[in-house]
């Protein structure tokens, strides 16, 4: 990462906005005004480079239609992550790649992957002639959008650029690249020598083989040492594997091997072995994804804190559909929690998960803390979550419609046929509600009104936090948005925007037409457009 202070103001924006390399101010350190807020704001741009040399080109200069092969390219990695993209690609003179935050024209900041016009080219000549030397970096850059690097304060730091290298092996395995050639780039042009911001070119080497290594196990490869292999049609699996030590909060975060994992030794193996591969069915058949975490010590935070960080940091379940969940246990500090999904969060809606842990620490604890550990009481561990597990073993996880105005179209037709054949309703196949969709469309208030196709009462608020909020979306039908409280910190936009025009994804909870009801979604993600 690199960042050149253009200005005073531009520091002064860097500090506002955080991102990859938050730069020393020399000058005036005083009160800024709101007028030096603005102008500071509009200065600043915030870059996060392959190589770590700083980007010198003015905002004004990235604005260019990106290169047609670096824009194909980019979609092609974007199907492998099974991500939305949540950045836009353009050319403009920086030295290969670089990820940065630009305000438009409204001084909104937006993600902006740059590439210089002859990116391609050169890049494939340092990396040998291999076309996987320009895809690695183009997966870099992706992962600092994709990770939220370009807009975490505290300034560049190793563990980002090993992030976003780590991811670019896990990506690169599943398109098909050689463990050398996925490696190539970085070490052609990566410096011998490790800097503050920047670890040398062998740790970045080493970061790319881990991800390329946890792509290949959990893919179920024969040979994960680095041999050719082809690219994988659909997104891999979690396979079981060996169990590792859980991450410290900072290291490098992975898709992870097993999804149970116990630090302190009491759980039964044999039984803790079922577990987990229980969970690793529901992962395979459903496409949902749960972990459970034993631990000696939740370092500092609390059991609520630890587990959303869990679920950050080992990416569990799909961001898009958010169907995943980690449930944390620290029975020596009397403290547990879950964190769900927003999607996994409607499959428990009905049950109180935390309570029921601390139960278990209460009852199973003094029989598991002793030289034989929890035996049987492992498996009641897993019951806490039976009734969760099964609703998100059965739920549709892909996104089948693409615009509001295609599903009711589609089930109005569907509907019709079944009336002129005479043949009784089928929930399976004439049910629009429950279905996942996507949309686009403008925030119209944050704050709509309760009532007859508004928004209903007795959703919002409680004990679940739900708020509402009111969109259009671009084929002309209004809806109401049902939003969990933790939803915008998973989100790379943050919290939703009046005015703001968004692509988010949702389960239907209400169909309603473009005149009198508006229809409602309980909202699973969103990224700004």
């Amino acid at each position: 990462m690199g960042l050149r202070i253009l200005s005073t103001a531009a520091a002064a924006g860097a500090a506002l906005l955080g991102g990859c390399d938050a730069p020393e101010v020399g000058q005036s350190k005083g009160k800024l005004t709101d007028a030096d807020r603005v102008e500071a704001i509009a200065a600043t741009l915030q870059a996060c480079s392959y190589d770590g040399r700083p980007v010198e080109a003015p905002p004004g200069e990235l604005t260019g239609a990106a290169p047609d092969d670096c824009s194909l390219a980019v979609k092609r990695i974007m199907g492998f992550t099974g991500l939305p993209a949540n950045f836009t690609v353009v050319s403009g003179p920086v030295d290969n790649a670089a990820a940065v935050i630009l305000l438009d024209d409204q001084r909104i900041p937006r993600r902006v992957i740059a590439f210089n016009p002859r990116f391609m080219t050169a890049a494939q000549q340092q990396a040998g002639g291999t076309p996987w030397g320009p895809m690695s970096v183009m997966a870099h850059e992706i992962a600092h959008h994709l990770s939220g690097h370009t807009i975490t304060p505290g300034g560049s730091r190793p563990e980002i650029e090993l992030e976003a290298d780590k991811f670019s092996g896990f990506v690169l395995h599943k398109m098909g690249a050689p463990l050398a050639d996925a490696t190539r780039m970085i070490l052609a042009v990566g410096s011998d020598h490790a800097s503050p911001t920047h670890p040398a070119k062998a740790a970045r080497a080493d970061a790319i083989r881990q991800g390329w290594t946890e792509s290949c196990r959990q893919g179920g490869g024969a040979d994960c040492s680095g041999a050719a292999v082809q690219p994988t049609q659909t997104p891999a699996v979690i396979t079981a594997g060996p169990a590792r030590a859980l991450p410290a909060p900072g290291s490098i975060p992975f898709k992870y091997g097993r999804f149970v994992y116990d630090e302190t030794g009491k759980l039964d193996p044999a039984r803790a072995k079922a577990i987990d591969q229980q969970l690793y069915t529901l992962a395979r058949d459903a496409g949902a994804e749960f972990a459970i975490l034993v631990v000696n010590d939740l370092k500092g935070m609390s059991a609520q804190d630890y587990a959303w960080a869990m679920m950050r940091q080992l990416r569990v379940g799909k961001l898009d559909v958010g169907n995943g969940g980690v449930a944390v246990v620290a029975p020596r500090q009397r403290q547990a929690a879950v964190a769900f999904g927003p999607g996994f969060a409607k499959e428990a809606e009905f049950s109180n998960p935390e309570r029921q842990l601390l139960t278990w620490i209460d009852a199973a604890w003094p029989y598991c803390d002793d030289a034989d550990g929890c035996l049987q009481w492992t498996d009641n561990l897993i019951q806490i979550f039976r009734l969760t597990l099964a609703n998100a073993s059965q739920t549709k996880w892909t996104i089948q419609f693409q615009t509001l105005g295609q599903l009711l179209a589609h089930y109005d037709r569907v509907n019709n046929e079944r009336m002129q054949v005479k043949r009784p309703f089928n929930p399976d196949t004439d049910q629009p509600l429950g279905n996942l969709l996507r949309l686009n469309g403008r925030i119209t208030s944050l704050n709509p009104p309760t009532g007859i196709g508004q928004v209903n009462d007795k959703i919002v608020g409680g004990e679940l936090g739900y708020k509402a909020v009111s969109l259009m979306t671009d084929d002309g039908y209004p809806v109401i948005l049902y939003v969990s409280p933790r939803l915008a910190g998973l989100m790379p936009s943050g919290e939703i925007r009046e005015g703001q025009r968004y692509t988010l994804v949702g389960r239907l909870q209400r169909t309603g037409d473009k005149d009198k009801q508006a229809s409602a979604l309980w909202l699973f993600s969103y990224d700004a457009l």
